[in-house]
């Protein structure tokens, strides 16, 4: 039995945990299932970028979707939104994560 309450909550894992030891079992159970099927396949498409290239070819085998090896881009995310020519969701979380240690820096030097 198949609890499609739980898709929403491991799309949201697989998609900010890019560990290939814990996103390719769940890539797999995900596209197991037939409303999972097409699910899998497009998040990975819309997130293969995120992974590291190995993690990528190696989903991609998975889930029957092709990586380039000179890119790792489709052809659709070859035309997404980017700053600076960074892909828009890398470039937040590197801002992220650069304004939060910036904030620590601040905390710790006002101690």
């Amino acid at each position: 039995s198949s609890d499609e309450d739980l898709y929403s909550v491991v799309v949201r894992f697989i998609t900010t945990q890019g560990r290939m030891k814990y996103v390719r079992p769940l890539y797999r159970a995900l596209f197991a299932t037939e409303p999972g099927k097409q699910i899998a396949v497009q998040t990975f498409l819309d997130n293969k970028d995120f992974y590291h290239p190995i993690a990528a070819k190696m989903l991609a085998g998975d889930l029957g979707a092709t990586v380039s090896e000179e890119s790792n881009e489709t052809e659709s995310e070859s035309k997404a939104c980017t700053i600076f020519g960074i892909p828009f969701r890398t470039f937040i979380i590197g801002t992220t994560a650069i304004i939060s240690i910036g904030a620590l820096l601040l905390m710790k030097k006002r101690r």
